[in-house]
Order: C-alpha cells, then structure tokens, then sequence
C-alpha cells in the first residue's frame, strides 16, 4: 500500500477545477478576496515591514510581485481567516502568497491558482481535524507545523509536478517545520507572524527542489519517528488522506474583526450588548466573557494579556478586546493603536472582567464554531448578549459583499480605490483568467 503522504499527492495531482463544486468555488473566491485584503491591511504593521526591507536588500529574479510595492522578488495582521479543529486552531489564508507567487512565477490560470487554493485550505484543515486527544498546541506544536505540509501541496500542485514528486515536495516541507507552541504565550514577539508565513515560503524552495528530483521521507507522517507518534501523539493519521467530492474550505471561518479567531464572538457579543442597551463605560459596574473551555485554558493565555501593550499582544486578549467593544461601539485596526492600549477606561473595563466556560459553549465549539457571550452589570442591571455563531463563522457566513465591503478599505489606502474595486472584480471572475499575472499587476501598487 502507498504511504500517506504519497496518496495525498496521488489525490493532488489528480484533482481538477471542473470537480470543485459551484458553491465551493464561489467561497474560494471570497477567501482569495479576504486573504488579500488582509495581505494589504497589513503592509504597514512592523514585522512586514522589517521583512519587507530584508527581502528587498537580498534581491532576488524578479518572479513574483511584492503586494503594494510595484516591485518584484524571488518567488521564494491578525484579520485573516480561521478554523477551528480538535487538533490546532488554523489559519489557511497564511500559504496563499506562496501560491499567488508560484501561479505568478509559472503563468498559471485563475482555475490554476484557485484549485491549489482549494487543495491547501483541505489539508490544513485536515490537520486541525486530526483526532487527538487534546489540542496540540498543549502539547507544544504551533499550529503552522501543519502550515508546511499543506502549501507544498498546493505549491507542487502549481509547479505542475506528478504525484512522486508531489509526495517528495510534501515530505521535505514537513520534515523541517515543528514550530513551538511557546511563541504565542506572554507579550507575543513578532515571531508570531513569521511563523506559517516562512513554513509556507520554505514550501516553494522543497517544490523546485523536489521537480529536480530530490527526495523525501515517504513515511513522514505514519513511521514510528514520524509525525504520528513525534507531534500527534499517536493520533490515526489516516483522515489526512482526501476524499472526493467533499472540500472543508466551506467551513472556514472570516473575521469582521481584526481579533484572534476565539475573540470574534466575544467582541461581537460586547458591541451588540452595548447598543442595545445603551450602556455607557462610566456606568459598568462588571463584566463577564462566557466561552468554552479551550478558550479558558489554552497556552497563550495569561497575565501579560491583562495589560497588553503590544497589538499583537492586545488582539489575543479577550479582556482588552471586549473593553475595547464596550468603550468604543466598535472594533477596528484603530482600537489597537497606542491610544487605545493606553486608554485609562479600557484598563478599567479589563480589571472589571472576568472569564467562565460552560459546557454548552464547548459543545458549540468541538462542532467547529466560535462561540461566546458578554455579560455587563450595572446600576440599572444586568446585561446579557449570546453570540453562538458569529458574522463569518461557517453556520453565519460572511457574504460577498460583505467581504467586499472589508476589503475595499484595506486595499485603497494602498492601491487606490479605483484599482481596488477592479481586483475584487478580477477575483470575482477569476476562472476566467487566463494567466493570474492579470491580477498581481493590480496588487502591485
């Protein structure tokens, strides 16, 4: 029998655009949409920005372009999308510009560029889905380990390599990218946002290595010093193989928010409490998050989320979060400014909060949802807004205006909003592109 690895590339290989069902195509486009929206939002932010001279100082063939920069490289913001799965809370979007720069790099098509999409998004998802115990980031793995695995699928899928080759691009990506869970835990380093964007960047490299025939562990995943036993504990690794006919990229999740994936609800639930009572933040007397469990003891919690003074920091603080909804109405990139961090009305907020899981929302939440709710007391009384299924959760999707609508911002205040409204345009009839470089030209600023 094939090892695991070589029937994943088997099935990517052999998967084709026509088999991606109509309503699956159409939520690709919206994640495409979404991802680069978020791309564009987050040029400014500081990592990028390091990142982005260190890419430009080194040089490189000019293969793929720079988003925003009306530049090429070679083809070597907390506010993109998010799944939920048993065994890792996963962010998909995170190998899209490898692919975009692989489709740019080898003149594929938009069909091209949105089955490798389609591919990725499944067997990240499939990893989150793997059945643990418990979640893997207890364990110590960062999610973007499975980041690595999945863009070498799509990005061999794009280099047009056969099923051996595939499998060997799958295997070499893998066998070098057991990220540590510690990164996110405490004030959150820039390390943070480097983590599956370099997993999935490396992917392009072991892809070209592996067109030239150099080869990989076939038994990655199942051998007994594999992935199985080393990272899943032990886990059945056997759902990692695709099946036909089904693709999980339905049931990702987009932010309306610019908050870690968990925080959505709970951010949702404190402005919607807030306007429909009408409560005021000198009048809280208390609050309390209602959440799942996962929420409540997962790694990256702690005391240094009480007094965030970092944006990275501050988004993955469900206190500062739900302060910031309650004071301002709203959550936008703005509230995660160094006004905002220091505001005096929010730290009072935070110091009034307090957090409780029961088991209603952890059933909600093992079923793949976000669920939360924001309790508020006040003299008047107390307050109560439940938010089961967020604005972008699979259950309560975001539509395409609406991701439109989040995107349009992003996008003008780098490429203009005339060029921004063609791209979304472009995105919306990407299969009928005949080569995806129609595209990057408008990313590129």
């Amino acid at each position: 029998m094939s090892t695991i690895v070589e029937r994943i590339a088997e099935y990517a290989e052999a998967l084709k655009y026509e088999e991606i069902d109509v309503v699956t195509r159409n939520y690709a486009k919206r994640v495409l949409l979404d991802s680069l929206g978020c791309a564009f939002g987050a040029l400014e932010g500081e990592p990028v920005r390091i990142v982005r001279k260190v890419v430009t100082d080194l040089g490189g063939a000019p293969q793929a372009t720079l988003i925003g920069q009306g530049t090429k490289t070679s083809g070597y913001l907390d506010f993109n999308d998010v799944y939920f799965g048993p065994a890792w809370t996963a962010h998909p979007s995170d190998a899209t510009g490898a692919l975009l720069a692989v489709a740019e790099s080898q003149q594929r098509s938009g069909r091209d560029l949105l089955t490798a999409l389609v591919l990725t998004y499944e067997m990240q998802m499939r990893f989150s889905d793997l059945p643990v115990a418990r979640n893997l980031w207890h364990e110590g793995w960062d999610h973007s380990c499975s980041c690595a695995y999945a863009s070498a699928t799509g990005v061999a899928k794009l280099l047009g390599l056969d099923a051996r080759r595939i499998a060997h691009a799958i295997a070499l990506s893998g066998a070098r990218a057991n990220t540590l869970s510690e990164i996110r835990v405490g004030d959150i380093p820039m390390d943070k946002a480097l983590s599956a964007p370099v997993a999935a960047a490396n992917s392009v490299l072991y892809g070209l290595l592996a067109k030239q025939g150099f080869t990989g562990c076939s038994t990655l995943l199942e051998g007994k010093y594999g992935f199985k036993n080393a990272v899943a504990k032990g886990a059945d690794v056997e759902p990692l193989v695709p099946g036909k006919g089904v693709f999980l990229i339905n049931k990702v999740g987009l932010k309306p928010y610019p908050v870690e994936g968990m925080t959505i609800a709970m951010v949702q639930a404190g402005i919607e409490v807030g306007a429909e009572n009408g409560i005021k933040a000198n009048e809280i007397e208390a609050v309390r998050i209602i959440t799942h469990e996962e929420a409540i003891t997962k790694p990256s919690w702690g005391p240094k989320k009480l007094k965030p003074t970092s944006k990275e920091t501050a988004d993955h603080s469900f206190p500062y979060c739900v302060a910031v909804a309650l004071v301002a109405g709203k959550c936008t990139p703005e509230q995660f400014s160094a006004r905002w961090l220091a505001d005096p009305t929010v730290a009072r907020l935070i110091s009034l909060t307090t957090m409780a899981s029961t088991p209603e929302m952890s059933t909600i939440y093992k079923n793949g949802h976000r669920p939360a709710a924001v309790e508020v007391r006040t003299n008047r009384g107390i307050f109560l807004k439940e938010v089961p299924y967020p604005t972008g959760d699979p259950e309560n999707p975001m539509s395409w205006d609406q991701v439109v609508e989040k995107f349009i911002p992003m996008a003008s205040n780098v490429i203009g909003k005339e060029k921004a409204e063609r791209t979304a345009a472009s995105i919306d009839g990407i299969d009928k592109m005949n080569n995806v470089t129609d595209l990057t030209e408008l990313l590129s600023g």
